[in-house]
């Protein structure tokens, strides 16, 4: 397994390095299921990137705060209108898909690539199976 999680983002949150690979390994082998090409476990406090399984030439720390920010405002604009708290949002763009799904005090951030064959069933199926294994480890 190639491991994008760096060191500096192990210093930077109070998980232990057993948490860390553990939730390492399960957005790794996300990758490449319903058309994913990567996730992000993102800090919806400070937009603080927890871990990726992104490939390495993508700028996972600029994505996790954009990501962060995303879904801080739609957050609060449901709130809003009065429909609760948002626990799951889909972006649809000409690139792919971004899949949201919060998990304790992290947002998982999925991504699809474009041309891939995405089953928005399957994606949605997977990432709540995974996110509840994920928020039983934070």
């Amino acid at each position: 397994m190639t491991k994008t999680l760096t060191k500096t983002h192990q210093l930077r949150t109070s998980m232990s390095n057993d948490t860390l690979d553990q939730i390492q390994s399960i957005l790794a082998a996300m990758n490449g299921q319903h058309g994913i090409l990567g996730c992000l476990l993102v800090s919806t406090a400070d937009g603080r990137l927890l871990a990726s399984s992104l490939p390495s030439d993508v700028d996972t720390g600029m994505i996790a705060s954009l990501c962060a920010t995303l879904f801080a405002n739609n957050t609060v604009s449901i709130r809003k209108m009065n429909r609760g708290d948002l626990a799951q949002m889909t972006l649809v763009t000409e690139r792919g898909i971004l899949h949201f799904y919060q998990v304790g005090t992290a947002v998982l951030v999925i991504l699809t690539a474009r041309g891939q064959r995405v089953s928005l069933e399957g994606l949605l199926r997977l990432t709540e199976e995974k996110g509840k294994i994920l928020s039983d480890l934070m």
